[in-house]
């Protein structure tokens, strides 16, 4: 009898390793990088999102020949397939015994802190109570120093081009963003919207510029992500964003009209000291990223 229950359980629960390929299929936005990302075979990936199918009865993606797409009950699915192995993170991490206490000083900057990492740190509080989190939101400049003199235990950060140090958890485009009627970019010299010294990329513009021969005038500086936008979007210049942080009311500048912007990377660093607390923070970040590196809400 309970063989045959067993059976019956096996065969309508399905098991985490296809609910993780069709997530992985989802993030990596296709087979053969979901294969790669999970080191199997692209035919053991198709495999489990065919038994899926059977599963539940119905197509979760819709096939074409340059781009494949969720269907309706495939998005239904994906958010029920994150839940599951997000609690099965939680009870791998309680039933472990994997208990740490303490206090973690955090910084990071507010154009990645609006998106992708409260979901992660409340996730991480609710599977670590003991551990108290202080966040800290600035400029990469400034978070960095604060770490080295003793003022926060880590920092996620962006990190310059061909610079080493930390680990990098996410990658992105910038891009060139202006107010969505105005084209300022034909103006010269350009008018540009930015944030002040101490920002990783903004040297890096400023170069492009003046290798493109390009004249520029800085028409506007704010220390905030939101000062930044609101400025952009009243029309006070175009600027270089990372492409999450443009919003409806803006326009990505497509085209040759300004040269390429380079791509962006974020990496957390963390101080010297021995914590088991900040050790266990910097491991969930960095494996939540590592899972999700396309979506703004990350697995675990």
């Amino acid at each position: 009898m309970v063989d045959g229950l067993s059976d019956m359980l096996s065969a309508r629960v399905p098991d985490l390793d296809i609910v993780r390929s069709f997530v992985a299929v989802c993030d990596r936005q296709g087979f053969t990088r979901a294969s790669e990302h999970l080191s199997r075979t692209q035919s053991t990936i198709s495999l489990h999102i065919k038994k899926l199918e059977e599963l539940y009865g119905c197509n979760l993606f819709i096939r074409g020949k340059r781009k494949t797409a969720l269907t309706a009950e495939g998005e239904v699915l994906l958010g029920y397939s994150k839940r599951m192995l997000q609690l099965h993170e939680e009870a791998k991490a309680r039933l472990r015994g994997t208990h740490v206490e303490g206090v973690v000083r955090i910084g990071i900057p507010e154009d990645f802190a609006t998106f992708q990492l409260p979901v992660v740190l409340k996730r991480f509080a609710a599977m670590h109570a003991g551990v108290r989190l202080e966040v800290r939101s600035a400029m990469t400049a400034d978070l960095m120093a604060a770490m080295s003199n003793g003022d926060l235990d880590a920092v996620v950060a962006r990190r310059g081009i061909g610079t080493e140090g930390g680990q990098v958890i996410w990658r992105e485009p910038l891009v060139w963003a202006a107010p969505r009627i105005d084209r300022l970019e034909q103006q010269r010299p350009l008018p540009l919207v930015m944030f002040p010294h101490g920002c990783v990329y903004r040297p890096i513009v400023l170069q492009l510029l003046d290798l493109a021969a390009l004249p520029w005038r800085i028409s506007y500086t704010s220390t905030s992500l939101s000062g930044i936008q609101a400025a952009l979007v009243a029309g006070l210049g175009v600027t270089v964003l990372a492409r999450s942080t443009v919003t409806q009311d803006m326009r990505v500048i497509d085209g040759e009209a300004l040269p390429a912007a380079p791509q962006t990377e974020i990496a957390v660093f963390r101080r010297k000291e021995d914590s088991p607390a900040c050790d266990a923070l910097v491991s969930y970040i960095r494996e939540s990223f590592e899972d999700a590196p396309n979506l703004a809400a990350p697995l675990r």
